[in-house]
């Protein structure tokens, strides 16, 4: 058996329940002892009026429903039954005229002109519903063949009216008194009959993928009328109960055609608007927008949004009201512009409004259309109404950090300048206080030459400062030129170190170095500014450590990472307390070490964070007040490297070394 699809499922459930109770009910009048009907001609004649007028009533309104919807573009299948039940209509009157008893119509009527009309109406209905059965129902009808077909079918029904009425010995006979219903007669039904079990076939055959039309209705409609084609071929009178039984289901069979057509060209129509409707209520939902209906007045006359708190007040609140109850005069001026606009254009956008909703002030941006004619003050528009508040929030900050920049690039070269104007003096009065110490043949008083060494450290750590402001300032503003590749971290170490190693000595501080662990582990950097990182770093463990201390450098890697190298670097200085650390890494402060008579800018610290973070690493620093400070270094991860065996331990003190393999 043919699987139908499931979208004529319920339709087609609602056929064949009708039909097997149609059939069901032909079994049981073949099964009655008594079949003989009306006993006289005369009673059964205002049943048969009722039936027929019934079927041309509703004949009728199938031509109605599927001529008068052509505006649609229905298919085609909508015409052809149209038309053709047109037809039937007029064939199925004149039957009902010609019967036995009626007035006379036209001719005096017969029991063979009865049948014939009968006849030529069945013929006309299983034609239709055998081309709609068959034909392709994508192609749409044309107002040529609209009226293409009506012509046909009129010509056909005049021409069976011609010949019925006034020729009718040229059509066989079809019913003897007293003796019954003739071959012809009875072949006739059962062509008719087989016309509509091959449209039922048809209609099957197609229901296994959806169309259209109402397919399942159709089918109903042709099981009908074959069933009443089986009824007009087994009765032996006019009025029989097999007559009255055709009669009966030629009617069930109209309403299955009626109620495909009326589906099809009244109900449909109302579904779609339904389904529109349902999908234009969601789309609006989906909308974040707020959408107005307004007048030229400001009043509302519909408020739409998936989101109140976009709304100033509830829309029950809104509607009736204008823009001057709900805002203040300038925004109510800013909104009946924006309509004044499209009202002269058409549309309106842009026009960018500040509003104070239930969550606070919100930026929101009023497109404005039209809609229809326009009608003086009573003309309506719909109005979107945008919130773009974090778009305003992002182009204020996006203006904020270009006046940053600004800052930042006018700020480097009034530096620049500055420096150059302040190196060429400054270099002067070092040169000079040089040439002065190194004199041999300069006489100067032992508090002459004191003042000289004065000046010279004094010039010296100005010109350190101007350096190391400089160095910042590139860096904060992205001038920095970092070109970054991969570099052992044992190398330049090694080359660090011995930069630190005289003021060590010095202060009597042992250095020892173990970077057994990450030897042969290379990191991403620009080697010039890690250097001037770690010697900072080292610079600083050496000059806050304490007399005979101790500074450590441990390489090793990560817990979490184990591709990245962690570098510590340890001193057993005084160490820093809670205060001092709130204030690390804060551009001129030298957490009170400025009291203890070492010297430095405060800089060192602050541009070593800002150089190892623009390098993709970081830096951090722990310290206990009276034990001592750790810094961590973690450049940026690179890959493991390959090269000769490195010492694994390295040991500084008061100018010897030892290495340990």
């Amino acid at each position: 058996m043919l699987q139908l699809h499931h979208s004529h499922g319920p339709a087609m459930r609602q056929a064949l329940s009708l039909v097997a109770a149609m059939v069901l009910g032909l079994i049981l009048i073949g099964l009655l002892p008594y079949q003989r009907g009306f006993h006289k001609i005369e009673d059964f004649l205002p049943f048969h009026t009722l039936l027929e007028m019934g079927a041309v009533v509703i004949a009728f309104l199938v031509f109605a429903a599927g001529w008068n919807a052509h505006s649609r573009r229905l298919p085609r299948h909508a015409l052809i039954l149209a038309c053709a039940f047109l037809g039937v209509a007029m064939l199925d009157f004149a039957h009902m005229m010609s019967f036995g008893g009626m007035p006379q119509f036209i001719t005096v009527g017969n029991q063979q002109r009865t049948v014939n009309f009968w006849l030529a109406a069945r013929l006309l209905a299983a034609s239709a519903l055998l081309a709609v059965a068959v034909l392709p129902p994508e192609e749409p009808a044309t107002p040529s063949s609209r009226y293409g077909w009506l012509m046909g079918v009129l010509a056909i029904v005049a021409g069976f009216y011609w010949v019925f009425l006034f020729h009718p010995q040229w059509v066989p006979q079809t019913y003897l008194p007293g003796k019954g219903l003739t071959p012809f007669k009875v072949g006739a039904e059962y062509f008719v009959a087989g016309m509509n079990v091959v449209a039922a076939c048809a209609l099957w055959w197609r229901m296994r993928r959806p169309l259209r039309f109402n397919a399942a209705a159709l089918f109903g409609t042709v099981c009908a009328m074959a069933l009443s084609e089986i009824c007009f071929t087994l009765y032996a009178t006019m009025s029989d109960i097999y007559n009255i039984t055709g009669h009966f289901y030629k009617v069930v069979s109209y309403l299955f055609l009626y109620r495909a057509v009326f589906v099809e060209v009244i109900e449909e129509p109302y579904r779609e608007m339904a389904r529109m409707g349902d999908q234009l209520r969601a789309t609006l939902d989906a909308v974040p927008d707020v959408m107005l209906e307004m007048d030229l007045h400001g009043r509302y006359h519909a408020v739409h949004s998936s989101r109140l708190e976009a709304l100033i007040r509830p829309p029950n609140e809104l509607v009736g009201r204008t823009v001057h109850d709900v805002l203040n005069a300038e925004d109510s001026r800013v909104v009946l512009s924006a309509m004044e606009a499209a009202l002269a254009d058409g549309t309106s956008s842009g026009t960018q409004l500040q509003v104070a909703v239930p969550h606070g002030l919100r930026w929101f941006e009023l497109s404005v259309s039209r809609k229809g004619s326009v009608q003086g003050l009573d003309t309506r528009f719909i109005v979107l109404s945008r919130d773009i508040t974090e778009r305003k929030l992002a182009e204020a900050s996006l203006l904020e950090q270009e006046a940053m920049a600004q800052a930042n690039r006018a700020k480097s070269q009034f530096l620049s300048r500055v420096s150059h104007e302040l190196r060429t003096p400054l270099n002067a009065v070092i040169g000079f206080a040089q040439l002065l110490l190194h004199d041999a043949n300069a006489r100067m008083a032992a508090g002459q030459r004191l003042h000289v060494e004065y000046i010279l450290r004094a010039g010296q750590h100005l010109l350190e400062m101007i350096n190391d402001i400089l160095d910042l300032t590139r860096i904060e503003s992205g001038d920095a030129d970092l070109k970054t590749e991969p570099v052992r971290m044992g190398d330049v170490i090694s080359e660090s170190l011995p930069m630190v190693m005289p003021q060590a000595d010095a202060m009597g501080v042992t250095v020892s170095v173990d970077m057994s662990r990450v030897e042969r582990r290379q990191v991403l950097v620009e080697p010039r500014r890690l250097k001037q990182v770690l010697i900072n770093v080292l610079s600083n463990a050496v000059k806050y450590n304490r007399v005979g201390g101790q500074l450590t450098v441990h390489g090793s890697l990560s817990d979490l990472e184990p591709a990245r190298v962690v570098l510590r670097i340890a001193d057993t200085g005084r160490g820093l307390n809670a205060t001092q650390m709130k204030g690390l890494f804060e551009p001129f402060n030298r957490l009170g070490a400025d009291r203890s008579g070492i010297e430095g800018t405060g800089l060192g610290l602050v541009i070593a964070r800002r150089l190892i973070e623009a390098m993709g690493g970081e830096i951090t620093l722990d310290s206990i007040e009276g034990v001592g400070t750790t810094v961590t270094l973690r450049p940026a991860i690179w890959s493991t490297s390959t090269g000769p065996h490195q010492p694994s331990m390295v040991v500084f003190s008061s100018g010897k070394s030892a290495v340990a393999s």
